[in-house]
């Protein structure tokens, strides 16, 4: 599975999209893609909702099969044609702080 945290935006409000593969023939795929936000449990902490805010099909053929190359990594253009598919962008990375 790929799972990307990314931005949300007012058409679509999450925050993570988890991407599986569903099916695999000779010139495609198919994977399955749900989008996830956070919501806030009876405690008051953000925790992800169960209930998938978008869960659809992102099926690999034609130009994206054939434009599929080395240039990155698998996961990495899956995870972008995903996010493209939905209006979505990678949420910026947050980095750890520096050790003392």
């Amino acid at each position: 599975m790929i799972s990307i945290k990314t931005t949300p935006t007012e058409s679509l409000n999450a925050s993570r999209v988890d991407i599986t593969l569903n099916s695999a023939q000779e010139f495609g795929m198919q994977f399955s893609v749900a989008a996830f936000g956070k919501i806030t449990d009876a405690e008051g902490n953000e925790v992800w909702g169960q209930n998938p805010l978008y869960s659809g099909l992102l099926n690999v053929t034609g130009d994206a099969w054939n434009n599929w190359g080395s240039d990155v990594d698998d996961a990495t253009y899956i995870g972008d044609l995903a996010l493209a598919q939905l209006g979505l962008e990678r949420a910026e990375v947050e980095e750890a702080p520096a050790a003392e």
